[in-house]
């Protein structure tokens, strides 16, 4: 028997809320209907101490009977009002379905025809409740919520994880960094310390022809002493020695002039440290989401073509890749008049065109200004968008460049043959991909390159074999191929789980899923198309044509 109780639990009917909370078993004698609880005599005395509960109604143990008291129950409710906290919920507007105290009623549902008293009208309200049912639901949507609970709990440790791989790509990113400079470093004291040899080495051969010449006068200044008294060789040491002040003079003024300057400093490279200030963070945070993941085929809204020819234009022009900026402009390599373009395609206009010394190939965006372009002379130029495209650094590569991406600070870069490099931000080639792991080759004729929707995986067009798969460490993964590809050209992603790919000849644009890797339609034909880019915000797709002064472009649905 539990201490303090009167008997054990299975013969006491009705125990006490508060002394069974203590653990004790203790007989009820009052049933409180504001609190729908059971106490016993003492805990009701403790019960009306506190005034918010003095007007409680009890019910006395002689109606404990189950099915007696639910009848005996005074119907009304015992929710307190949110605002009006002394008040009870009491009363129904219909107009509004909703339950309020009579305070609410007067203030916010004044205007109202259908307001019923609860307790009142309790039957007739409850015809048109079923209390299971709701129960049920609520229990239902109770656990939807539990498992979005869960999930987004998942989703934190998935986070958590990703935030300590991103930590770590930053600080190995920082020691790449070290490395370069570590290199840098001991080039340039290499550097220092080859000109101090060479400028001591020069000191030290005019230190030792001066001390020759010091040697030289000793000896002559001796044999003028010694010839005192002897006319002829007093003469023919004066001879001798007015030659040697001669040579000496000369040897004096000639070290004088090639040596008084000497000096070994550094001059720092102040362009490297200031290009690191114009940085506020040493790469990109992106944060994917996964939410608005596209499983149904695109809907062409309307179609159309736009010219992207400069007046300035000497050649026809041929976009060999696009690629959209964040605000929607589109961005153009044209082949055949060296140049990019920046194109508005809501009012069709230019805004700004940049000429280069070689024709350019391949486009794809480093950050919000800053854009990757590969060139034919195997060169990647780096270029920014401010008010207008401005040139920046350069990395010279020692193989073809064309088809370009970026992830991570790395740069996948394709050579139109059987190779994908992986470098990083300063040119260094990290990794050269040409086979799989059981040795096969992987390309044949590659071209475009992009990144996934979720960041994980690179696609690159094969003209002769399709669509290859790879993860961002160069691995191979799959091939996708079907009958609509001829020749593929381009490939881009609409960052919601689609690709698009487009090609030569007769070649479709093609929409693929991502995680089946099915094709799910064709969006439209479009003979010799070089390029696809897609932009999020607009639905938009553009794709460009092989020596054409036009470009189509889609506004999808």
């Amino acid at each position: 028997m539990a201490e303090g109780g009167v008997g054990s639990d299975e013969f006491v009917n009705f125990k006490c809320c508060l002394c069974d909370r203590k653990n004790i078993i203790k007989e009820a004698d009052i049933y409180c209907v504001e609190c729908q609880d059971y106490y016993c005599s003492p805990c009701t005395d403790l019960h009306k101490i506190f005034p918010l509960m003095s007007t409680h109604q009890f019910i006395d143990r002689s109606s404990f009977n189950t099915v007696s008291l639910q009848k005996s129950l005074p119907s009304f409710p015992v929710e307190k009002c949110e605002v009006h906290k002394t008040k009870l919920l009491d009363m129904y507007c219909a107009d509004h379905d909703d339950v309020a105290c009579a305070t609410c009623i007067a203030i916010k549902h004044r205007t109202c025809q259908h307001i019923h008293s609860i307790p009142d009208e309790v039957d007739d309200l409850c015809k048109e409740i079923d209390a299971d049912e709701t129960n049920i639901e609520l229990i239902r949507i109770k656990t939807k919520i539990e498992e979005a609970e869960r999930a987004k709990k998942l989703l934190i440790e998935e986070l958590n994880a990703q935030k300590a791989k991103a930590t770590e790509s930053i600080r190995q990113f920082r020691k790449e960094m070290e490395v370069i400079l570590d290199t840098l470093e001991k080039a340039t004291l290499k550097t220092l310390e080859e000109k101090y040899k060479n400028c001591k080495e020069k000191l030290e051969n005019e230190i030792k022809n001066l001390h020759k010449h010091i040697d030289e006068l000793k000896l002559s200044s001796q044999k003028l002493t010694k010839s005192v008294g002897n006319k002829a060789q007093e003469f023919v040491a004066v001879q001798t020695s007015r030659k040697q002040i001669i040579e000496a003079n000369e040897a004096e003024a000639e070290s004088v002039t090639n040596s008084s300057d000497i000096k070994v400093e550094f001059i720092a490279d102040t362009t490297i440290k200031d290009a690191l200030k114009d940085f506020k963070t040493i790469g990109l945070i992106s944060v994917s989401n996964t939410k608005n993941i596209r499983d149904k085929m695109y809907v062409v809204k309307s179609k159309k073509q736009v010219n992207i020819k400069h007046v300035n234009d000497k050649e026809k022009c041929c976009v060999i890749d696009s690629c959209f900026t964040d605000d929607g402009l589109l961005f153009l390599a044209d082949y055949n008049n060296k140049a990019l373009k920046l194109i508005d395609l809501s009012s069709e206009s230019i805004k700004d065109k940049l000429n280069l010394e070689t024709s350019p190939r391949r486009i794809c965006q480093i950050s919000k200004n800053d854009f990757a372009v590969s060139l034919t002379n195997q060169t990647i130029q780096f270029v920014t968008m401010d008010n207008k495209l401005i040139t920046t650094k350069q990395l010279k590569l020692d193989h073809v460049c064309y088809g370009l991406a970026y992830k991570d600070n790395k740069l996948f870069v394709s050579d139109s043959a059987k190779a994908l490099y992986i470098y990083d931000m300063n040119g260094i080639m990290l990794k050269k991909i040409t086979t799989d792991k059981q040795g096969n080759a992987i390309f044949k004729n590659n071209r475009d390159i992009c990144v996934s929707s979720d960041g994980k995986m690179i696609y690159v067009t094969d003209h002769n074999i399709g669509l290859i798969v790879l993860d961002l460490e160069g691995n191979y993964k799959t091939t996708i191929t079907d009958h609509d590809f001829i020749y593929l050209c381009g490939v881009c992603t609409d960052k919601r789980g689609n690709i698009f790919v487009c090609g030569w000849s007769q070649s479709k644009i093609v929409q693929i899923n991502e995680k089946t890797t099915e094709k799910m339609g064709i969006l439209g034909n479009v003979c010799n198309s070089t390029s696809c880019s897609f932009h999020l915000k607009h639905n938009r797709l553009a794709v460009t044509i092989y020596n054409s002064d036009t470009i189509e472009v889609y506004d999808l649905l």
